[in-house]
This record gives structure tokens, C-alpha cells and sequence, in this order.
């Protein structure tokens, strides 16, 4: 089964865009910024989003190439350190036509790319491949747009192939109201060779716009750069207060303070429209009435912020039950909040379901018996194997040491400058010191897998459970048919326990595994290290049978960054992360290499599924050597 990441039809390379992802990372110190595919290039601050543009798609691979990562060096290297975000923010308040504000987005571009390479000279060949490929589609679109009669999208792509030419530019006629101004336009464009600032660029491109504003010329029509405001919302903006009025009263009256009766009677302020209560007033919809003075000894003139009406005063009293209720409601809300994103950004909403195995059938422990049979040989020769090592650390000595018991061979005594003649024998016993988790993948694609998985799961099993090697087997998967979208049903079956991996009759469970729906590789990877970190044994490792990239709800394409992330998560706490790869069908480079992105040198491929077995032989033969 076939699995690509896809955007709009269009299929991405999941490596490459996870190199994307690290670069952006990488050139803006920022480990949260997310990069994503979108019709125009530009950065968000807020949340951190980097979005490269889909003009690069079908190309020539290294046009594609140079020109994904030319964008990620202009917004996470550009952008991030030398644009000056309130000279943008003060352009956009005055300028609210299209040209002026693309105008300036590739203005500055070009003054950044200048700056990306002088401080990363290595970036010189992307940058040159995306100037060549730009200026040979806006020279195209200068044409089309005159003829179309789009005459400002025409000066637009003529001030592109200016400040983009590598030879004198000679401009071409685009209308009888604009030729007039065009030596203007071409002597204030080109002062953009020598801009060194952000506001130098809005300068000249405040300049340009000023002049076309007055030519009585249609506006622009196409899209081509997108200027954001990289400007956060104020305190005050984001905080409004909805118990204020917002919007002025259609007359202005105010009522005069010898005007306003107090009254001693209490009011409540509560009732069903407004449960919520927020400020000092009561909020009413109200299009006309009179501004009133505050109560009390506090008074004040009213203002266009108060709700058109006398607020009322009241008295404290003890909170209702219902109130203490919803205030601890509101603060077991923001703690589950704040661990929405304890198993990665990618995963809020996952949950995790766990299963227990039934009762193993008749036709389910003649299956086991006859695997553990098929694998026996295997399984005792590596348990042959590993004894034996244990055996010989037992009584081999430690030679060669600077302390302990005299050795025989003296003689270095004379010929070395630092003689080491001692020797200590090994300690009296010694056994495996370690603990291994089997994550299988259990999505839809490994209906013509599972049972050659099966088989090699039982190998594991045997093999560790003749060494009494503490390991649990857990086949996971997403479930779809309950899918919401807050809440994502990911279920495990554990087959085999930690707490009874080495007794007898454990693996028939292992039998009940069964092709599902969906995989969620890292949120699982992450459940399973929580559960090792909680393991006492020196030596940890985590082997995950899958045959492809993660495919779930809102996932395919981040779930590659959020399992490589978990992979990495998982070796920095000591852990030991290995991917088994299955495959009936030929593998292409694209998804080798994205499976290695993802496991780095723990990823291990077997095309041919029938070779599992003897692909995962010499693995655990490794691992268990490591772990004596």
C-alpha cells in the first residue's frame, strides 16, 4: 500500500521536507517554527509558522531544490533578523492597496537576499538558480499583463526584472498615463541597490506607490508576494474587555449628574443570557440612549467605553457552590490544556486506549505452537550463543590492569614505561541487564504482512523469554470509524507483558494481532518510552516493525517530523531505537531515505517480508551481546 504525503494533489518528499524543517529550525534559533507548503512565501510570527511557496513544484529538481530552500534562507534568515517589523507595520496602516504592499515584499526580499549571501556565501548557487527562474516568469508575465491590459501587474513585473537583471534594462512601453512617469519609477527603483535598511526599501517603495496612486490606472489584479504584519496585538487589543461597548452610539447625548436617582434596593446582576459575567457593567444591546456618571462616591464622566446605562453597586458576599464549581472546572481546564502537548504539538487530541487480549482459542494456540516450533532452531542456537558469552565473562580474567593480582608475564616490567602486570578474575555471575520493547504496527496496509510479523514476534518472544529478558509486545493502531476532532482513539494490544514476558503460555495473545486502520508512530513511541523510563535495567531497546511513514488524522506529513522527534526524544534518555522496514514491493530511494531521516542508522529494510526472521536474528544476536 502506497502512502505519500500530499498537499492539494500535489505529493511532497517527506525528507526533503523534513531537511526543510531542520534548516528552518537551524537558521532561526527557534526549534517550534514549522514550515508548510502555501500558494505565497512568507512568515508568521505568530504562532511561528515559515510557509514556502508552491511555485517551485513542477520543476526541474534542482530548480525545485534552490528555490524551496532559497525561501526558507530569506523568512527564517532574512526576515527573522533584519526586517524591521514596525517600519512594516507603519506601511501597511497607510498603504491598503495590493501593489504598494507586494511592492515592498519583494523589495525587501532582494535587499535580504544580498544579506543571506554575504553572511552564508554558501547559499550564492540557490540564490542564482532562483534569480534566473523568477526573472525568466516575471519577464513572461510582463508580457501577458500588457496585452491583458493589466497595467500596474505590469509595472510590477518590470521593477522585478530591474532589480533582478544581470544587463542594462531598458523599459518597454505599458501606457500612455504611466510612460510619463516611468523615468521617475527607474531612478527611485534603483536606489534599492543601495539600500541598507528596512526603512530605506519602504522609502522607495512608498515613493513608487505614491506616483502610480495618482495615474488614473486600474489597480493590480494579480497575486504574486504576500506582505504580513509581523506586528503582535497590543496588550489592550487582545485583551477587550466584552462587558464594555465597542461601538460608539448612533446619538452622543450624555445625561447630566443632578439627572441620576440612587436607589438603597439591591440588584442582581445574573441571569441565563449572561451567566458569564465579565466587567463592571451589565451589557445590554442598545443602538441609542444617554452616557451616564458612574454611582457612588467613585463618580466619573461616562465615556464612549461604558455600556449605556448606570452601573450598580453591590455588596460582597460568600461564593455560591455553583461559583467555587466552575472556578475549579476552569482550573482542571487550563492544567489539561497545558498537557495537551505532553506527547508532541502533533498529537493533541490522541488518545490512548488500551486493550487487554481474550482468551486464547484452540486454533489460536495450535497457530502459536506451530510458529514456536518453525523458530525453534533459531531460538536455541541463540540462546546457546549468548550462554555460552555469559559463561565466558564468567571465568575469563581481566588482564593487562594496574592493581590486583600478580600476572605471569614480567617482562614488560623491563620494556615498557607504564607496566601493566596485574590481573583481577570476574565477578561470579553476570546476567542480561536489560529490557526490550516490541511496538508492531498494526494499520491497514499489514493485512499481507501480518503473519510473517507474527512469526518473527514469536522468535522475539522465544528467544527472550528462554533468557529471561523482561520485554512486552504491543500492536497499535488509530482508530477512524470514532475519529472527532477533538478526540483521536489510538488503541494498544499488549500481547505480551513486562510482568509476565518470561512465564510459560504468555505469547498466544501474540495471535490476536490483526491489521486495523491507521498508525500514529510517535504518539505510541512516546507512551512506550514513558513505560521504559519507569524500567530499572541498564540497557533499554525499542524495535518498531512498520512497512511505511505514519498516515493518520491531520498527520501524514507532520507525523514524519513528530516520530523523528520522538526517535530523538527516546536515544537522548539512553534508549536504544530500532525500525524494521517491511516490504513485499521494490523500495524506492525516496522512502528509503525517509525512513532513515526518521531512525537514522536504526533503520534496517527488509523488501522481502519472508526475511524477517533472519533479518531480526542478527539484531537481537547484537543487542543481547551489548547488553551482557
Amino acid at each position: 500500500m502506497e502512502r505519500f504525503i500530499q498537499f492539494n494533489d500535489e505529493t511532497v518528499n517527506s525528507a526533503f521536507w523534513m531537511e526543510l524543517s531542520d534548516l528552518a529550525a537551524a537558521l532561526s534559533q527557534n526549534p517550534n517554527l514549522k514550515v508548510e507548503f502555501g500558494p505565497l512565501a512568507y512568515f508568521q510570527k505568530e504562532p511561528a509558522v515559515l510557509y514556502v511557496s508552491h511555485f517551485w513544484h513542477h520543476r526541474s529538481r534542482q530548480e525545485e531544490t534552490a528555490g524551496m530552500k532559497t525561501d526558507i534562507y530569506l523568512r527564517a534568515l532574512g526576515t527573522a533578523q533584519w526586517t524591521d517589523e514596525e517600519a512594516v507595520h507603519s506601511f501597511i496602516h497607510r498603504y491598503k492597496n495590493g501593489f504598494a504592499r507586494q511592492l515592498l515584499a519583494v523589495a525587501e526580499d532582494i535587499r535580504l537576499e544580498l544579506l543571506c549571501v554575504q553572511l552564508r556565501p554558501g547559499t550564492k548557487k540557490a540564490f542564482g538558480i532562483r534569480k534566473q527562474v523568477m526573472r525568466g516568469y516575471h519577464e513572461g508575465q510582463l508580457s501577458v499583463n500588457r496585452s491583458k491590459g493589466f497595467f500596474t501587474d505590469a509595472v510590477y513585473n518590470a521593477l522585478f526584472v530591474l532589480w533582478q537583471a544581470d544587463a542594462p534594462f531598458d523599459w518597454p512601453d505599458i501606457h500612455p498615463g504611466i510612460n510619463g512617469a516611468i523615468p521617475f519609477i527607474d531612478r527611485t527603483a534603483r536606489a534599492l541597490f543601495d539600500a541598507r535598511t528596512t526603512k530605506d526599501v519602504v522609502k522607495i517603495v512608498s515613493d513608487i506607490a505614491d506616483v502610480l496612486e495618482e495615474l488614473d490606472v486600474r489597480g493590480m489584479v494579480n497575486t504574486y508576494s504576500h506582505l504580513p504584519d509581523y506586528r503582535q496585538p497590543t496588550i489592550e487589543e487582545a485583551a477587550v474587555d466584552p462587558g464594555k461597548r465597542q461601538d460608539p452610539l448612533a446619538n452622543d447625548d450624555e445625561q447630566d449628574a443632578d439627572e441620576h436617582e440612587q436607589f438603597d434596593e439591591q440588584f442582581f446582576t445574573w441571569h441565563r443570557e449572561s451567566e458569564e459575567t465579565r466587567g463592571t457593567f451589565m451589557q445590554f444591546d442598545l443602538d441609542q440612549g444617554a452616557k451616564t456618571p458612574m454611582m457612588g462616591n467613585t463618580a466619573r464622566e461616562g465615556d464612549e467605553g461604558d455600556a449605556a446605562l448606570a452601573s450598580v453597586q453591590g455588596r460582597s458576599k460568600k461564593s455560591s457552590r455553583e461559583q467555587y464549581s466552575r472556578l475549579l472546572a476552569e482550573r482542571r481546564d487550563a492544567d489539561t490544556q497545558a498537557d495537551e502537548t505532553r506527547y508532541g504539538k502533533e498529537n493533541i487530541g490522541a488518545k490512548a486506549i488500551y486493550e487487554k487480549p481474550r482468551t486464547a482459542k484452540d486454533s489460536e494456540r495450535e497457530q502459536y505452537r506451530l510458529l514456536k516450533d518453525e523458530t525453534a532452531p533459531v531460538v536455541h542456537t541463540l540462546k546457546r550463543m549468548i550462554e555460552k558469552s555469559i559463561e565466558k565473562k564468567k571465568t575469563s580474567p581481566r588482564t593487562d590492569l594496574l592493581t590486583g593480582r600478580l600476572g605471569r608475564k614480567l617482562t614488560r616490567y623491563f620494556t615498557d614505561d607504564n607496566p601493566r602486570l596485574f590481573y583481577k578474575k570476574q565477578e561470579p555471575s553476570r546476567e542480561i541487564n536489560a529490557a526490550f520493547y516490541l511496538l508492531i504496527d498494526s494499520s491497514a496496509s499489514m493485512y499481507d504482512k501480518m503473519d510473517d510479523v507474527k512469526k518473527s514476534a514469536v522468535l522475539f518472544h522465544e528467544t527472550l523469554a528462554s533468557l529471561r529478558v523482561p520485554h512486552e509486545i504491543t500492536g497499535f493502531w488509530e482508530d477512524t470509524s470514532s475519529l472527532s476532532k477533538d478526540v483521536k482513539p489510538n488503541h494498544f494490544l499488549t500481547a505480551v507483558p513486562f510482568n509476565t514476558s518470561y512465564q510459560a503460555e504468555t505469547g498466544y495473545a501474540i495471535m490476536q494481532l490483526r491489521p486495523e486502520e491507521d498508525n500514529r508512530d510517535g504518539f505510541a513511541l512516546r507512551l512506550a518510552i514513558e513505560k521504559m523510563e519507569r524500567r530499572s535495567e541498564e540497557r533499554k531497546f525499542l524495535i518498531v516493525f512498520s512497512d511505511g511513514e505514519p498516515s493518520a488524522a491531520d498527520y501524514d506529513k507532520n507525523g514524519v517530523l513528530d516520530t523523528h522527534e520522538a526517535v530523538m526524544a527516546a536515544r537522548k534518555k539512553g534508549m536504544t531505537v530500532f525500525n524494521l522496514f517491511i516490504g513485499d514491493e521494490a523500495l524506492d530511494e525516496a522512502r528509503q531515505q525517509t525512513m532513515k531521516t526518521i531512525y537514522g542508522h536504526g533503520s534496517i529494510m527488509a523488501p522481502d517480508v519472508s526475511e524477517l526472521p533472519h533479518v531480526l536474528t542478527p539484531i537481537l544476536k547484537k543487542l543481547l551481546f551489548d547488553s551482557i
